[in-house]
């Protein structure tokens, strides 16, 4: 069985292994808002990016600066935290500023996936969570009796895993759910087979 994280807080920064992670939950008007925002004419940015899903659409100019006064608070708090966690809390670090590089949604359909892959360009990544199949719970219910649950899971991995180390960690994704991550660490996202939209998006970030 995979080890899989199930948040218990709206906002949480955890250490499965080397990399930290963060997780924020999306207030519902911000998730209603990026829905909306998705309906506009964006540019496709499949040919830029490795998944195989069918459509992955560039944030403009008005959604960037959306979603960043949304999100920008948490992204430095992340980053302020794994510095003083590397460093032990022994040094004080200047106040950062977040640069947003790149955003884009990603709609996910039966049988679609993202390979194993990391972000280049940035320093932070990231994903939310705006809408899932309607039926999708009934198939995790019956995946989840395998060994190795992972249908339309996102899957990060690090490391080597041995005894006192775990290597992977997979999640299940929720509306709402909103994950910060560094840009090098690997993830991938499995296929699903209910009929419907796994809508998600991505933010690509530098920090300065």
């Amino acid at each position: 069985m995979p080890t899989i994280y199930k948040s218990q807080n709206n906002k949480e920064f955890f250490n499965p292994f080397g990399p930290p992670l963060g997780y924020f939950k999306l207030p519902s008007e911000v998730i209603k808002r990026m829905n909306q925002l998705m309906t506009k004419k964006l540019d496709d940015f499949s040919n830029f990016l490795v998944g195989k899903v069918s459509h992955e659409l560039k944030f403009d100019q008005e959604i960037i600066n959306y979603i960043g006064s949304q999100i920008v608070d948490f992204a430095v708090e992340y980053h302020n935290k794994a510095i003083e966690r590397n460093n032990f809390n022994s040094t004080t670090q200047p106040t950062p500023k977040l640069k947003i590089n790149a955003g884009w949604f990603i709609r996910q359909f039966n049988g679609e996936y993202n390979p194993n892959h990391f972000h280049s360009g940035c320093t932070l990544s990231s994903v939310g969570y705006l809408s899932l199949p309607e039926n999708i719970e009934k198939e995790w219910e019956e995946d989840y009796k395998d060994h190795h649950p992972s249908h339309g899971h996102i899957n990060f991995t690090y490391g080597t895993h041995t005894q006192y180390n775990i290597s992977s960690i997979m999640i299940k994704p929720q509306v709402g759910d909103f994950y910060i991550f560094p840009a090098s660490l690997y993830h991938c996202v499995y296929p699903f087979y209910t009929s419907g939209e796994r809508r998600s998006f991505s933010i690509n970030m530098t920090v300065i």
